[in-house]
Parts: structure tokens; sequence; C-alpha cells
């Protein structure tokens, strides 16, 4: 859900410099939502592969955001953007800290469950 609540920050903040008419920063910020938006839309489903789309899609988002708060910093420095992309940018990062505690979630690949006898694995204990 965080991922979900990331995007849409994104999606406001590319409306609120759209009406502006700073299209330099609403097209990234769009991009980044759509990424972002498909990303917690993978994870949702819990297919195979969601777990790895939503570290990526969260990677993606991560690297924009240090980007626009490094163009921030060093032009403009306007204080709403920089509070947000910080705010953001400590959110994105608390995402990815969680997605990799969760060691893939759900549907990602693991490593085999170890067999109750203590031995090997077992998918090695089944071919015995």
């Amino acid at each position: 859900m965080a991922m979900a609540a990331e995007s849409v920050t994104f999606a406001l903040a590319s409306t609120v410099h759209f009406a502006m008419g700073f299209t330099r920063a609403a097209i990234p910020e769009l991009v980044i939502a759509a990424v972002l938006g498909a990303g917690s839309s993978a994870a949702l489903t819990r297919r195979a592969h969601a777990w790895g789309i939503a570290v990526g899609t969260t990677a993606f988002a991560t690297f924009g955001t240090i980007l626009g708060l490094t163009i921030i910093a060093t032009g403009r420095q306007d204080v709403p953007d920089l509070t947000y992309h910080a705010s953001i940018l400590a959110a994105l990062v608390a995402t990815l800290v969680v997605l990799k505690r969760r060691d893939g979630g759900a549907g990602a690949t693991r490593a085999p469950a170890r067999d109750r006898r203590g031995g090997g694995s077992s998918r090695q204990a089944s071919m015995n």
C-alpha cells in the first residue's frame, strides 16, 4: 500500500506543477507516478515476479527523486519542493527497506526449505 500512496503523491505533485506551468518537473513526476502505480499493481497481484517488479519500480522512483532533489538543491531551492522531495525520498527508502526485509515476499523465488530431518532441502530429501 505504501507504493500506491507514494504513487498518488507523485501524481498530485505533477498536477500542481502542470497547473503552475512547470512541465520540467511535472512530466518526470507523472512518469514516476505511473511506474510506481504499475509496481504497486504488480505487487498486489502476488505473481511470480511481483517482488522484483516492486523493488525495481521503487528503486527507479528513488533514483528519480534523488535526481530531482539534487536539481532543486543546486538550482531554485524552493522550500516546499525540497520538503516534499526529502519526505518522499525517506518514504521510498523505507519502502525499499521493507521490501528487502520481506526477503522476496509472496511469489518470489526463495531458497529451498530445509528438510525436517536436518539434512538438505526438501527437494533433495524427496529425491533420496
